[in-house]
């Protein structure tokens, strides 16, 4: 008997991840096979007559039996892209987004490449904020905070895959309770969906760690103290910069504004309101 063709197999896993109510169906089934097969879904397309193995169709169906079942992809590969880089995760962590990326590259236009800084991740999660700025700065040194020590297991390994050990620190805090220092840019993707929400995200969402998610009642239970005493952890003319739940962040840049900040609020690229940008001039 004829081993199973690419083609074939793909056509009858992207039916069956369909019929478990997956999103987008093909692409999981593409990625996961080329997981198994270490190879590009270019690749894939290229050869859709090549014959897997009994190993390779057993792990590709243990696979997508977990896809099916509502985890992550992230999860089951144990990576994710971001910003060029590949985040090893787990269920310890977020699985970085893209709009997470879209705030690295607002906040790397801030500052020229060649300079000297000190940067600070606030809640850090899988540390692809705290890697991703230290391979676009050469100089600059980051320090990458969270309260889950399982989440800064995560974050340390993706640290060591880099070789960003000597520029990129790790510490267990809740919020500020353990910060020193002062820095030129704050940066947090905090936890910001309101409890209400969290329950009614999808089951893949729900895999990931519900620290990361759960914001309290109005989603800023974090927000808030993180703002609050951040201008005394800048150097001058330093920046905050926050990802936030879409409707948040026009309220945080006026609270902002309120207490001495010039806040602006950016867009993401679907048109949401989602970053805030500020900065504390006079301080």
């Amino acid at each position: 008997m004829s081993s199973p063709v690419l083609f074939d197999v793909l056509e009858q896993a992207t039916a069956r991840l369909q019929a478990a109510g997956s999103d987008e169906p093909q692409a999981n089934a593409e990625w996961l096979l080329a997981c198994v097969l270490g190879v590009t879904r270019t690749w894939l397309l290229a050869h859709r007559d090549y014959p897997l193995s009994n190993e390779e169709l057993s792990q590709y169906h243990s696979y997508l039996t977990r896809k099916a079942s509502g985890e992550p992809l992230a999860h089951i590969v144990g990576h994710q892209p971001f910003g060029g880089l590949d985040i090893r995760v787990s269920p310890e962590v977020l699985i970085p987004r893209p709009e997470t990326e879209e705030l690295v590259d607002i906040v790397t236009a801030l500052f020229d490449k060649r300079g000297t800084y000190h940067f600070l991740d606030m809640c850090t999660g899988s540390g692809c904020i705290a890697c991703l700025l230290a391979k676009r700065f050469a100089r600059a040194q980051v320090l990458a905070v969270d309260v889950s020590e399982k989440a800064l297991a995560v974050a340390q390994q993706n640290i060591r895959q880099f070789n960003l050990q000597e520029r990129v620190y790790l510490l267990q805090s809740n919020l500020w309770e353990q910060v020193q220092g002062t820095f030129d840019l704050i940066v947090s993707n905090p936890p910001y969906i309101p409890t209400s929400i969290v329950d009614t995200l999808t089951p893949e969402v729900l895999c990931e760690p519900r620290l990361a998610l759960d914001g309290g009642p109005d989603g800023l239970e974090v927000v808030r103290p993180l703002c609050r005493v951040a201008e005394d952890y800048l150097n001058p003319g330093g920046w905050l910069a926050l990802e936030l739940c879409q409707g948040q962040a026009a309220a945080v840049a006026r609270g902002l504004t309120e207490i001495g900040w010039q806040a602006t609020v950016k867009k993401d690229i679907v048109g949401i309101e989602r970053f805030v940008l500020a900065q504390k001039l006079n301080k």
